[in-house]
């Protein structure tokens, strides 16, 4: 069982964004009836008084779903509390002996998070708090509607195939030289060199990987800066006391690649319908092993086959499809507090978000800085029959291809 009292937009999130609010006399006597009730499904957890916490939680919902719009926007995913918060409270019945109530929840928990939110499946498979309701037929139907759209590894096997030679004329995938003036200053300014190391290829990759990884801390839920380049993120982040999200990193390290002489992309990998999020990671091309490569700087984070040879997206993306092995650094983390492991990251996470995938045609400094007169346009690399979905998220004056050679091309061929 998994502990998450409140909305993915919590309750600290909110306290620290209103800034007005300094001291408890000032602030509103409904946001002091959730501290409390916070507080206190924090000691009814602890005791398992799961009547208790029940009735806690259905108070809670309730004097948030009461307040204006302005207000319960903070804590809504869509129009009502996230799936999380139902999930939870579906187990919570089901331990109180509420079966009947616990189904229902359940039920709604299910029609909320699919299509909307990320659907953690192995938990749900496994979660012994559910285990009184796995034998009802409403509980059965429910998990088949789950099954379908929350396991990303079959839906990803399912993925009809790319075909070489169907894309458009006239794409370029362009890589901006490292003698360009704002990236020699990046490389001087931080002393790129040292910390590329007097290593071989492969360990000036990991190693600049790593420093962006420990540069920045990641925050998925910040808002992205006007900005976007690395030396302006680092600033902002020391400023503000802040972090950025996987985007950002994301572009700060293929920065660092480019001014390290490097040809580097970042990537956006899409889930087949977008819900709740997707994730943004860079490729470097290596020469050392004549391909692109798998970093992602959110984790600190590169992907492996059975004999510790770096993988590029492509080949992570086909060994999931046919259960080949594959394997994370040791040291994978989220920002020193999360471990992670090949089976939530690879398994769950990246099989969700390799459906398609999408970058820009040229990498470069400033990449999405709006600046006057930059062009900027969007390759996407789909399944051949996403091409024309509407449902994917990106612009329609972009590119959609499915030409897997001419995506991964070598940025060295003419």
């Amino acid at each position: 069982m998994k502990k998450n009292f409140v909305n993915l937009k919590t309750i600290v999130l909110l306290t620290l964004a209103m800034t007005s609010i300094t001291t408890w006399a000032q602030t509103p006597a409904w946001q002091q009836q959730l501290d409390r009730l916070d507080k206190e499904a924090d000691q009814l957890y602890e005791k398992q008084d799961w009547k208790r916490l029940v009735a806690n939680q259905e108070q809670y919902r309730k004097i948030i779903m009461a307040q204006p719009d302005s207000v319960r926007q903070e804590y809504l995913w869509d129009t009502d509390l996230s799936g999380n918060f139902y999930y939870n409270l579906a187990c919570w019945r089901a331990l109180a002996g509420d079966k009947r109530g616990a189904l229902s929840t359940f039920e709604y928990y299910t029609d909320r998070v699919i299509n909307r939110e990320e659907i953690r499946l192995s938990h749900i498979n496994t979660d012994s708090d559910l285990n009184s309701l796995r034998k009802e037929p409403r509980f059965v139907k429910c998990m088949e509607r789950l099954q379908k759209w929350g396991d990303y590894k079959q839906i990803l096997k399912d993925a009809k195939p790319y075909y070489s030679g169907l894309h458009p004329e006239g794409i370029k995938f362009r890589y901006m030289a490292p003698n360009n003036p704002d990236l020699v200053q990046l490389r001087e300014q931080f002393k790129l060199d040292s910390v590329a190391g007097a290593g071989d290829e492969i360990s000036k990759i990991k190693n600049l990987l790593h420093w962006v990884h420990e540069v920045v801390p990641h925050d998925g839920n910040s808002d992205n800066p006007k900005i976007k380049n690395t030396a302006a993120m680092i600033e902002l982040c020391r400023e503000e006391n802040r972090g950025v999200n996987c985007r950002m990193m994301a572009q700060m390290l293929t920065e660092v690649y480019l001014a390290m002489g490097f040809k580097a992309r970042f990537v956006t990998c899409m889930p087949m319908n977008y819900v709740s999020d997707c994730h943004v990671i860079t490729v470097v091309y290596s020469n050392t092993l004549n391909k692109w490569v798998w970093v992602d700087p959110t984790f600190d984070l590169f992907v492996m086959d059975e004999n510790g040879t770096m993988l590029s997206i492509a080949e992570v993306r086909e060994r999931i499809r046919n259960d080949k092995p594959l394997q994370i650094n040791d040291y994978a983390n989220w920002n020193h507090r999360s471990p992670q492991t090949k089976e939530y990251y690879i398994d769950h996470y990246m099989a969700k978000n390799l459906y398609y995938l999408v970058c820009m045609e040229h990498s470069r400094f400033n990449a999405e800085t709006v600046i006057e007169g930059q062009t900027y346009r969007y390759i996407a690399l789909m399944p051949y029959d996403k091409i024309n979905s509407e449902s994917s998220a990106i612009g329609w004056n972009d590119l959609r291809i499915c030409d897997e050679q001419l995506f991964w091309q070598s940025p060295y061929e003419e």
